[in-house]
């Protein structure tokens, strides 16, 4: 049944530094329009920065075409100028019965005349980042959004990998769904295999530095996938999976077993995958990966507190390779 939207404000000033929330209340606001109307003929949108306000008002002013409202949005809104700004604030006092305009931005001071006369309309909405404690409900909730299920433990580990980044978060959501297939139901271990799979070389080159314990060139990846954008929580939660595959490498190792086909069969990966795991595990004296993964937790909870992340990592990793 398709909702009337005669009672939508007229003027809505949504904000914040999460660009992804702000889509999202568009993109429902915009579903919300077309079960009414037909939005080719009824939205129009525009740039603050290259955009003047006399042409937003005038959108504001033009008659819907069939349908009881049009939809007008500003995107970067901040980005306009001063007298500009004026003018959207002079409109938003008298505005249009037949538009509803979005105004929508990063950064909005609220001592401004645009943001009182919009808030006296109460159509000012800040959507601000979550709280870090936060994330991982937020990531169950694109799951759902997209007909999957998923544990908290799943989300967080999701959220390790990725870090506090929600438009990164969606995106890896469709990644770690597309490569799920049919599967309703993803578990933490279905998370951390795509994140492996989908990883970039350098970080696998980063891995069999790892094995090897370079610690030179275990800091140098780091250095590059830092570059390119990777977070701390990323390369650690693939460095204490390497942990874990070396310590099963090496325990079958001690059982006589060197086979690499049992080995990829007992880690869920292909031959070649694993083809390297039992000669770095060799690098180990027997204990040396059990405190590895016992220093990686306390690794972890200090990253979360420092103000130096990355150094607490490299710290852990230089331990690794017994440096």
């Amino acid at each position: 049944m398709a909702r009337n939207v005669s009672d939508l404000k007229n003027v809505y000033l949504i904000y914040g530094a999460q660009p992804l929330r702000l889509e999202q209340a568009l993109a429902r606001l915009k579903a919300r329009f077309s079960e009414s109307g037909d939005l080719d003929f009824n939205l129009q949108a525009f740039r603050g920065e290259s955009s003047r306000a006399d042409d937003v008002v005038a959108a504001c002013n033009t008659v819907p075409f069939m349908s009881e409202r049009r939809l007008v949005i500003v995107r970067d809104v901040d980005k306009m100028q001063k007298a500009d700004l004026d003018t959207l604030a002079a409109y938003a006092r008298d505005p249009s019965e037949t538009t509803t305009l979005v105004l929508v931005g990063e950064k909005i001071d609220r001592r401004t005349a645009l943001y009182a006369a919009v808030e006296k309309l109460s159509g000012v909405a800040e959507y601000g980042a979550p709280k870090k404690s936060e994330f991982p409900a937020v990531v169950v909730e694109m799951f759902q959004e997209k007909g999957r299920s998923v544990g908290r433990d799943a989300a967080e580990a999701l959220v390790r990998a990725v870090g506090y980044d929600l438009a990164r978060l969606s995106v890896e959501v469709d990644k770690v769904i597309a490569f799920a297939g049919d599967a309703r139901t993803l578990s933490r271990d279905d998370i951390e295999e795509v994140m492996s799979s989908t990883a970039s070389t350098s970080v696998f080159e980063l891995l069999d530095a790892l094995g090897s314990r370079d610690a030179r060139t275990t800091l140098r990846h780091v250095a590059e996938l830092l570059a390119q954008g990777e977070t701390e929580n990323y390369i650690h939660v693939m460095a204490v999976r390497r942990v874990r595959e070396l310590m099963t490498a090496s325990a079958l190792a001690a059982r006589g077993v060197r086979d690499q086909t049992e080995l990829a069969s007992a880690l869920r990966k292909q031959t070649w995958q694993v083809r390297d795991l039992y000669r770095q595990a060799g690098r180990f004296a027997p204990g040396d990966l059990v405190d590895a993964l016992r220093d990686a937790t306390e690794a972890e909870a200090q990253m979360k507190t420092s103000r130096d992340s990355r150094l607490v990592l490299e710290r852990w990793l230089l331990s690794v390779c017994g440096s």
